[in-house]
């Protein structure tokens, strides 16, 4: 039965992506199974967060619940997917090894691909820094009988953790984030992890892009009755972009407010990830990709604004008016 739902689930992810009702029903039937094996549940957040020097790591009942945002975990194990059958073509007949940083206590983006591909395809480095998460993951895959996909259980700090010598990691994953890439560790894991893969391994997001924007708050607020149409803004330009390709610390960024803003009166901050080849999570998909408001420009036509990204303990943008 347990196999039965996985298959399911995974495939309705796959392949029905537009098919919300079932994806919504599917990733509940997900979580249930996973809450009866593992004994975290995302029914209600009473678990504490844990501080480090990169960043904020969510507990495992807020980890938890990612698993419920119907878009966000499409998206990505359609991305996921993809790049392990790229993968595949590029290492023809190799056992394909993940590391997922940050896995929490369902490692949500990879138990799905145990139904898909057999454990001989591919195997699994698992690592958290909570350590709670770590044991709960471990009996959802006893639980489910699939511990035999995990090459390693790995407690630490994927802002530190150095790749294996004796094994090639083909793709690594890391889903630490919120929107404007704010409070969690994702950027400093990138830093990390990315430049230490092989030339032909892959990163999951592939790509990470906040700009800056100006937005008419009334045409931000009819989209709900319009839904499939993107409201117009004026993008001001990229502050940061970090990924596979182009993972290189933030460098200081300055924009201009134009001396005609019309009704684009609110400077937000827009994320836009890409998982993988096509796979991309746009504004208001998740909470992800919710905008992030900075200020009200009026009055500060013409007028320039720079922008840091800060790491450390507290990360994000940082501004100041010149």
């Amino acid at each position: 039965m347990n196999s039965v739902i996985l298959e399911q689930s995974t495939n309705t992810l796959i392949f029905r992506p537009t098919d919300y009702k079932t994806i919504y029903e599917e990733l509940h039937a997900l979580h249930d199974l996973y809450a009866s094996h593992s004994g975290v549940s995302a029914s209600s957040v009473i678990d504490q967060d844990m501080w480090l020097p990169s960043g904020n790591a969510v507990s495992p009942v807020k980890a938890a619940h990612c698993l419920l945002e119907i878009q966000r975990t499409a998206v990505f194990i359609r991305g996921i997917n993809k790049a392990i059958l790229s993968l595949q073509a590029s290492f023809p007949g190799q056992r394909i090894h993940i590391l997922y940083a940050g896995c929490g206590p369902y490692a949500t983006l990879l138990t799905p691909f145990t139904s898909r591909f057999t454990k001989d395809q591919l195997t699994f480095h698992l690592l958290d820094v909570n350590e709670h998460s770590l044991n709960a993951a471990k009996k959802l895959y006893k639980g489910l009988e699939i511990e035999e996909y995990v090459a390693e259980w790995i407690c630490g700090d994927a802002t530190t953790y150095r790749l294996p010598d004796d094994v090639t990691i083909h793709l690594a994953i890391s889903e630490t984030m919120l929107n404007a890439l704010r409070k969690e560790p994702q950027v400093e894991i990138m830093l990390n992890l990315v430049p230490q893969l092989d030339k032909k391994a892959l990163f999951i997001p592939s790509d990470i892009t906040v700009t800056a924007e100006l937005l008419d708050s009334y045409k931000e607020t009819y989209r709900y009755l319009e839904p499939e149409k993107t409201p117009d803004r004026l993008n001001l330009g990229t502050l940061y972009s970090i990924g596979r390709e182009q993972c290189e610390p933030h460098s200081q960024v300055t924009i201009e407010i134009p001396q005609q803003i019309e009704n684009f009166k609110q400077l937000n901050l827009l994320t836009t990830i890409t998982t993988f080849a096509d796979e991309q999570l746009q504004t208001y998909e998740c909470s992800l990709n919710m905008p992030v408001r900075i200020a009200d420009v009026t009055g500060y036509e013409g007028r320039k604004i720079t922008f840091d990204y800060e790491r450390g303990a507290k990360p994000g943008f940082k501004y100041e008016w010149i």
